[in-house]
């Protein structure tokens, strides 16, 4: 059924194709017939793409459940915020919001450019090419598919179970995890960044085409740009998981996080690989656009992990038709752009000096590898047991402990990074044999504190059950120390101090702002790997602590010289401050005294039942505070686990609170949500050093659990982090754990974002000369 948003799409597919069919007679056969469409023809596709997406979106702020994709991902009950941010929550929402950047950018390469040159032309050839792919990719799985689609809904209709213009009265709503704030904030990042990479990829094709000049600096900017926003959304994806408990803590190595931290990686070395060849056009002549290409090509391979079906992941959707789709994609820009650079590798000419191992070039090399190396070792890892699984039909793991994996063998190649990193941010060709003697004294330092032995800080950790069962070469990585990596720490960030001297002592305005950027975004680099080593493996944590509800207000000792103190704990609906169903049983088992001769209504699932013989019937209700038992006069029959609302008055003189029950109904929850919210207090030493408030969420899919963090003013004082997973049994349970020297890691992000925005703010052209 063509609906009005499917029209917009294929009226979007039919102008994009006009835009297209422009650019083609003008490149081959220098037809001027449709140039003058072009442009508008591309703007007008962006317009129809927008007007799609704010159809979407109001269809979700109004709650239409005659669309699959609303009633699948939004509810009546939701905040706004979240009905918003619900049109990202799945996989066709994504797929429009990915098409509507890709025609945005190519909107914005059309208006920059006026199509001026035939690199930029034909930059916008591939360019439209794939935005005409995703809105076939969008149409085949859209957002706006009619609920009379389903098929579910096709035979209940069929056969007269439902009439033909049924619509349902709620929507399923939102998975609990993904009501947080994060949701608001990373997939757009994400799917931007995806978007965005699309320009550097078809610029990098066009050279590697056609060998035309001014391939890098049309891209420059688009490549910063997709740096920054994927590098956001993988640290916002991160800050989610520190606050969202059940994703593995800030970083876990999912497939899917993982998928999205690959491309990034080959980014980066593709900026780096750019700033020498804007130098000298000889220099990274292939390498450069070849790792553009590369980092395209994983960017859709991480939307495939996504989609497939294939990956097991927390982030990941489910089976979809589409994720052919993106294989295919993924395998024609593999192959084309394979071709293209081995046919300019045997057309380089070979006439460069050899100016010795030790030069700029060959350090940049180095790092460029690495880059590359660090980016196979996380697709080997989440690649190789899909691989198997597929060819094989076996489950295999690349580690008995998966993310040992990745630990194992990232840590050497991340020390050597660093030490190249040092090396060559102040590389001097009038100083190399003094640099290359502190070099070659950092990594034999680095080595000898490979070597020393401490409690548990090591690559892998000793105490993990998994740990006994990992081949010997884990346990011979796994067991270096991780102080080898402070002196790798320690000369690069000197080497950041001296490169931000020197740009410093510059007059050139322009030359400043662009070190200050380089300065910020390498010594990000230092403080993340910093905050993430110590915060990981010096973390503290006491499990298993059960406070009971009537120590509330008390302070409880749980061991190790803390304490913690319940203040208050409340139970409410989403959209809603008050109890959706009257008072909760733990908090009348707290302090029943504060409800003498008071009516109290509480709700509840039916756990037990007994008769008492004449006096009346006996019945056990529990939610997830505690439980407590109601008396009814006369006898009655309820279905064990039903739903109760019971309103009556504390019976006097029980040892435990017993309910004398006046009224009886169905229990009157309502919404589809239901947050438990715990008030803390944390001490150590009788001394304060967190408070604040846990909550668990009830909802679609399970739960989520959203810990208290009270971050800490100092660097190295922890953040205070304890884990609420919902009241039950008349005790509150927790975790608590101290996380050291976190906020190195946050600060290192938010010093990388501003660093790339500083070095975007300045305007650079690439050099003509072909000598360094």
């Amino acid at each position: 059924m063509v609906t009005f948003g499917n029209a917009i799409l294929y009226i979007s597919l039919l102008v994009s194709a006009v835009a297209l069919a422009g650019l083609l007679l003008k490149e081959l056969k220098n037809s001027s017939l449709l140039t003058r469409f072009i442009s508008p023809m591309i703007f007008l596709t962006a317009g129809l793409l927008t007007v799609a997406y704010l159809l979407i979106t109001y269809y979700f702020v109004v709650g239409d459940f005659t669309y699959d994709y609303v009633w699948q991902y939004s509810s009546s009950d939701l905040p706004l915020v979240y009905k918003i941010s619900g049109t990202w929550a799945g996989q066709p929402g994504t797929y429009l919001l990915w098409v509507w950047v890709i025609f945005l950018s190519a909107a914005w390469l059309a208006y920059t450019t006026r199509h001026s040159t035939p690199l930029a032309r034909r930059t916008q050839i591939i360019t439209v090419v794939i935005g005409i792919y995703f809105i076939v990719l969008t149409l085949v799985q859209t957002p706006f598919k009619l609920i009379y689609e389903r098929q579910e809904v096709i035979e209940l209709i069929a056969s007269g179970a439902l009439s033909s213009n049924f619509v349902p009265s709620d929507g399923s709503g939102l998975n609990a995890l993904l009501i947080n704030f994060w949701m608001i904030v990373h997939p757009p990042l994400m799917f931007i960044g995806y978007a965005a990479m699309t320009i550097p990829f078809a610029a990098a094709i066009v050279y590697l085409l056609t060998k035309e000049d001014g391939w890098e600096e049309l891209s420059r900017q688009w490549s910063r740009f997709t740096w920054l926003f994927l590098g956001m959304g993988i640290a916002v994806g991160g800050v989610w998981a520190y606050v969202v408990l059940g994703w593995g803590g800030f970083w876990a190595w999912d497939p899917v996080e993982t998928a999205s931290f690959i491309p990034w990686l080959t980014l980066t070395g593709f900026l780096h690989a750019a700033a020498l060849h804007r130098k000298n056009k000889k220099t990274f002549s292939i390498a450069a656009p070849v790792l553009a290409a590369v980092s395209f090509i994983l960017v859709i391979y991480a939307a495939i992990v996504v989609r497939s079906g294939l990956f097991n992941s927390v982030h990941a959707f489910g089976d979809a038709s589409t994720g052919s789709l993106l294989l295919i994609a993924a395998l024609i820009v593999t192959l084309v752009s394979i071709a293209l650079a081995m046919r300019r590798y045997f057309e380089e000419p070979d006439t460069a000096e050899d100016p010795g191992f030790w030069n700029k070039t060959n350090i940049f090399y180095i790092a460029l590898l690495l880059f590359v190396v660090l980016a196979f070792i996380s697709f080997w890892g989440i690649t190789y047991p899909v691989f198997i699984q597929l060819t094989q039909g076996l489950k295999v793991n690349v580690a008995s402990d998966t993310k040992n994996f990745f630990n194992v063998w990232s840590y050497p190649f991340t020390i050597i990074l660093l030490l190249a990193l040092g090396f060559g941010l102040n590389y001097k060709e009038s100083e190399k044999e003094k640099q290359k003697q502190t070099l070659f004294i950092v990594a034999a330092i680095s080595v000898i504190s490979m070597l020393p032995r401490t409690e548990n800080f090591y690559v892998l950790d000793h105490s993990s059950p998994f740990w006994i069962n990992e081949p010997p070469i884990y346990k011979l990585i796994g067991s270096i120390s991780l102080i080898s990596i402070f002196p790798p720490l320690i000369y690069a960030a000197s080497a950041v101090y001296q490169s931000l001297a020197g740009y410093l002592s510059v007059t050139s305005q322009k030359v400043r702002v662009k070190g200050i950027g380089l300065a910020m975004v390498h010594i990000a680099v230092v403080l993340i790997i910093f905050g993430a080593v110590i915060s990981s493996t010096l973390d503290h944590k006491i499990e298993r602590i059960n406070i009971p509800l009537e120590a509330t207000g008390e302070l409880v000792n749980v061991g190790d010289g803390y304490g913690i103190r319940v203040v208050d704990f409340s139970t409410r609906s989403l959209t809603g401050g008050t109890d959706y169903s009257g008072t909760s049983i733990g908090q009348v088992i707290a302090n029943p005294s504060s409800f003498g001769e008071k009516t109290v209504k509480i709700s509840g699932k039916v756990t037990n039942l007994r008769s008492m013989e004449g006096h009346g019937t006996l019945v056990e209700l529990t939610d997830s505070s505690g439980s407590m038992w109601v008396i009814f006069q006369g006898n009655i029959t309820v279905p064990v686990n039903a739903e109760l609302t019971v309103s009556g008055e504390l019976m006097p003189g029980f040892e435990f609170p017993i309910m004398s029950a006046t009224d009886m109904g169905e229990s009157d929850i309502t919404g589809k949500y239901k947050v438990q919210s715990v008030e803390l207090e944390i001490y150590q030493n009788n001394k304060m050093i967190g408070s604040g408030i846990a909550e668990y969420l009830e909802g679609k899919g399970g739960s989520g659990t959203f810990p208290m963090v009270d971050p800490s003013i100092s660097l190295f004082a922890g953040d205070v982090y304890v884990i609420f997973q919902g009241m039950g049994g008349g005790v509150v349970p927790l975790t608590l754990k101290i996380i050291p020297a976190i906020n190195f890691a946050w600060i290192g992000i938010i010093l990388s974002a501003a660093g790339i925005i500083l070095i975007m703010a300045v305007k650079t052209k690439s050099k003509a000369s072909t000598a360094e």
